[in-house]
């Protein structure tokens, strides 16, 4: 398996004045909540803390999957999110 990091920044229907928690991201946690239940290949996610987006660290087969993932998620599809997929090859890591 392999590593990757989505990151999630604002999209055009991001809602200017309103911070991260204020956004409707509910469908895009429940689907990542769901993903990682059958999946088991999230191994990390969340916000920033400065509002600018977040972050979700997969452990999966190629970069095709995470961004087939990715284009299924409803705040990437409702374009709240714009994301960008990076492969990673943790050097020290805790998990």
């Amino acid at each position: 398996m392999n590593y990757f990091v989505i990151l999630f920044t604002k999209g055009e229907n991001w809602e200017q004045g309103k911070r991260i928690w204020e956004q409707d991201l509910e469908k895009h946690r429940g689907f990542w909540r769901e993903y990682r239940e059958k999946t088991d290949k999230v191994i990390g996610a969340g916000p920033f803390t400065d509002d600018t987006g977040g972050m979700i660290i997969l452990e999966i087969e190629s970069l095709d999957e995470a961004t087939s993932i990715v284009n299924l998620d409803p705040a990437v599809i409702g374009k709240i999110f714009k994301t960008t997929v990076h492969p990673w090859h943790p050097l020290l890591k805790r998990f």
